[in-house]
């Protein structure tokens, strides 16, 4: 049997969506060659595609005791854990996988909507500490290698900010997402957070002004439902 041969079956297989025959490919595979890494990946990788997140984990699992730096496989195995509630594991693979890679996934620099996805994680699964340790981290430490990602610059800003109002940190939420509105690379919700934490701030007329600045000349003038949730706010206060 050659083994690269078949995997590039299984494959095709999946890239024709019959996920069923690539997995019987792989299965076959590892049942002879149980240290062929691919076959695991692909297999997973089907699994996901037919919602077996169940048995894709297990191939995961088996992959990475293999092939500890496999491409994308603690990527989709921290996924799947998220999917399937278990955002703690999720949260300590992409904590893994930022360590193993220092200067960012092959090679290609830092991410910093990379270290934000992991914050974002471990905040989910209920770590705050944890999350804002590693927020600290980048911003003591990585933000000023950050070159190829500039565009995703204002994510870990915005993790934190989300953090910061949630834990009645209003004062500082002001600071780190006027920080973010600094930024070229800003996206609407850089905003939304920045006009919250006006209104949480009693700056009332200046968010007032802010939203009519978003609505129109980011929004096209139209208010989506978070527009409509701070709006509401600003009558309650």
């Amino acid at each position: 049997m050659n083994l690269d041969t078949e995997i590039i079956k299984a494959i095709d297989y999946s890239d024709n969506e019959d996920y069923q025959k690539a997995i019987d490919i792989c299965t076959g595979i590892v049942n002879s060659n149980p240290n062929y890494d691919r076959a695991y990946f692909e297999r997973a990788m089907a699994y996901l595609n037919i919602d077996k997140d169940n048995l894709a984990i297990v191939d995961f699992k088996k992959l990475l005791e293999l092939s500890p730096e496999y491409p994308g496989a603690k990527d989709w195995y921290s996924r799947t854990l998220s999917g399937l509630g278990d955002l703690k594991s999720s949260a300590d693979l992409k904590l893994s996988e930022l360590r193993d890679n220092p200067d960012g996934k092959y090679g290609m620099g830092i991410s910093p909507q990379s270290w934000a996805e992991c914050a974002e994680s471990y905040y989910k699964a209920g770590d705050i500490e944890k999350a804002e340790e590693i927020l600290t981290e980048y911003f003591d430490v990585k933000i000023s290698k950050v070159d190829k990602y500039v565009s995703y610059e204002t994510a870990p800003r915005r993790i934190l900010t989300k953090i910061l109002i949630d834990t009645g940190r209003i004062q500082q939420a002001l600071k780190e997402s006027t920080i973010a509105m600094e930024s070229n690379h800003k996206v609407p919700v850089d905003y939304e957070l920045f006009i919250e934490s006006l209104i949480l701030n009693e700056q009332i007329e200046k968010a007032d002004k802010e939203i009519e600045s978003y609505v129109d000349e980011i929004q096209g003038g139209y208010e989506n439902d978070n527009i409509l949730r701070l709006k509401t706010l600003i009558e309650r206060k």
